[in-house]
């Protein structure tokens, strides 16, 4: 994923911080994100909220279903860019390093 990403730890909370534009480098995902992300012109804000899995017992596949957190989504959508954070707490993040 091209675009600004941050992640911040604080207490025992998760902030994650995106920044998104529609002149971004052209890469192997270019073309699924001009079908997908920018096929529209949007103004304005949007709030979302997602089970994910949490950290507690994350090693027993069979458990996960009953081992939910939330992760709520705050974020802004402008003709040409796009904005957003997540807050979790609990929640186990898979980091990829995108090389």
């Amino acid at each position: 994923m091209a675009g600004i990403v941050k992640h911040v730890k604080i207490f025992k909370y998760e902030f994650t911080f995106v920044f998104r534009h529609r002149f971004e480098k052209e890469d192997e995902e270019s073309l699924l994100n001009s079908f997908t992300m920018w096929r529209e012109w949007e103004l304005g804000f949007f709030y979302r909220r997602f089970q994910i899995v949490g950290r507690k017992n994350f090693h027993k596949p069979a458990e996960w279903k009953n081992n939910h957190v939330y992760e709520y989504m705050l974020g802004i959508n402008l003709l040409i860019c796009k904005a957003w954070f997540t807050v979790q707490k609990g929640g186990m993040t898979l980091n990829i390093d995108d090389k």
